[in-house]
C-alpha cells in the first residue's frame, strides 16, 4: 500500500486521470480575481518536482486544482498560498500527522475529502491532497494590491 509521510492511502490512478479530463476548468480559472491570476502565473514553479511527481502517479492533473487561495503578502516580499486536489482512492491510514516538507516553503498533506472538488470527482471516493507555500512570488504585470 502506498504512502506519504504518514498516511497510507489507495488510488485509482486511471479514474482520476479520466475524472481530471473531463473538468473543463480549475478553481483559480473560474474565480479570476487578482490573486488567483497570479497563482494561474507561479503555479509551475511553486510546486517542487517531487510534488509534481506524486500528483502524476496519483493521475491529478497540476492544472486543475480545486481551490487555490491567497493568504497574505509577508515580509520577505513573497506570498502565501494554499490550496488542494483530490484523487479517487481511500485514505487507509490517517491521523494528525505533520505535513509533508518539500523544501523551499512548500509543504502538502493528505486527509479525508471535505472540501468542494471538481465536478467530475463529485460522488467518488476520494482523498484531499492539501498543499501550502510561502514562497510564492508575485508574476502577474500588474501591481500587488496594498495591503
Amino acid at each position: 500500500m502506498p504512502t506519504f509521510g504518514q498516511w497510507r492511502y489507495k488510488v485509482d490512478r486511471e479514474a482520476t486521470i479520466n475524472a481530471y479530463a473531463k473538468a473543463d476548468s480549475n478553481h483559480t480559472s473560474r474565480c479570476g480575481c487578482i490573486y488567483c491570476r497570479n497563482f494561474e502565473r507561479v503555479r509551475t514553479i511553486i510546486f517542487p518536482q517531487d510534488f509534481r511527481t506524486l500528483i502524476e502517479t496519483l493521475g491529478i492533473d497540476y492544472n486543475k486544482e480545486a481551490e487555490a487561495y491567497h493568504n497574505a503578502r509577508l515580509a520577505t516580499g513573497l506570498h502565501d498560498y494554499g490550496g488542494w486536489f483530490h484523487f479517487v482512492g481511500t485514505l487507509d491510514e490517517t491521523g494528525d500527522f505533520a505535513p509533508v516538507d518539500f523544501g523551499s516553503g512548500f509543504t502538502a498533506w493528505m486527509l479525508q475529502a471535505h472540501a468542494p472538488r471538481l465536478s467530475p470527482l463529485k460522488g467518488l471516493s476520494v482523498v484531499e491532497l492539501g498543499f501550502h507555500s510561502d514562497a510564492v512570488p508575485w508574476l502577474l504585470d500588474e501591481p500587488e494590491p496594498d495591503f
